[in-house]
């Protein structure tokens, strides 16, 4: 099982500060997934080179919407240069603050052809958003994905183990990083169900004891199912949420 842990990229210090932390204190992490968030100077792939020094495999986020399908992959060069191997496609948001930004009509699975078309010893993953639709129309979407070249899949957090299981039924053989992220306040979780349909079960609290039993629970069952496990906490105290999650996981 590997884990990987998103961080977003809102200075140099405060990637190489947590990295930092992450190589000292939870050896149980692997690896690094770098959003790519307009809002910041820092995108995803100049974070990855950031921590060209870490141990850790460095994953960039890549927005298909940010590249012209008709010209060459802009960034095969850097990505070659410094030594990022690994990278995760998503579709992009138009952000309302950005002004004056180029956007294509480009689809994530068109971008991931065109890397595997262009790009050497690149390794691609697809995102995965289980509330999109329905279930048959979300795995469809996966496959069209796994067809145009990814290799696997990270998904949107997932916050009810029984969703979960569902889904890794139909994705047993596939290489899957389970998402999972704390909500500790009721805005918060306002903003998941209202604005990505996110599910909660009844026993949901929005409590730092619950989101850590949760992730340990998901945990437990990526390592039993040989699955991997995507971290991406937000607005949280990011040290102690590691140290007790990883650190104090019973095995």
């Amino acid at each position: 099982m590997e884990i990987s842990l998103e961080l977003v990229p809102r200075s140099q210090k405060y990637i190489c500060d947590l990295v930092t932390f992450v190589e000292d204190n939870v050896p149980q992490i692997s690896a690094i997934n770098f959003p790519d968030l307009l809002r910041f100077d820092i995108r995803a792939w100049e974070a990855c080179r950031m921590i060209a020094h870490s141990k850790l495999e460095r994953i960039a986020h890549l927005r298909a919407i940010d590249f012209d399908l008709n010209r060459t992959f802009l960034l095969a060069d850097f990505l070659k240069d410094n030594n990022i191997r690994r990278v995760l496609v998503i579709e992009g948001d138009k952000p309302d603050d950005v002004k004056d930004a180029v956007y294509y009509p480009t689809s994530s699975i068109d971008l991931i052809r065109k890397l595997k078309n262009e790009t050497d010893d690149i390794t691609v993953y697809a995102a995965f958003d289980p509330y999109r639709n329905n279930i048959r129309y979300e795995l469809e979407y996966l496959q069209q994905k796994k067809a145009a070249g990814a290799t696997g899949f990270f998904s949107q957090p997932f916050f009810d183990l029984r969703l979960l299981e569902i889904y890794s039924e139909y994705l047993e053989k596939e290489e899957v990083y389970w998402g999972v992220s704390p909500v500790t306040g009721k805005g918060s979780q306002n903003y998941w169900e209202t604005r990505n349909r996110a599910i909660f079960p009844k026993s949901f609290m929005p409590t730092l004891d619950w989101n850590v039993s949760f992730g340990q629970e998901v945990m437990r069952f990526c390592r039993k199912n040989n699955f991997n496990l995507y971290l991406m906490p937000i607005n949280i105290n990011l040290e102690e949420y590691l140290k007790r999650l990883c650190i104090n996981e019973s095995h």
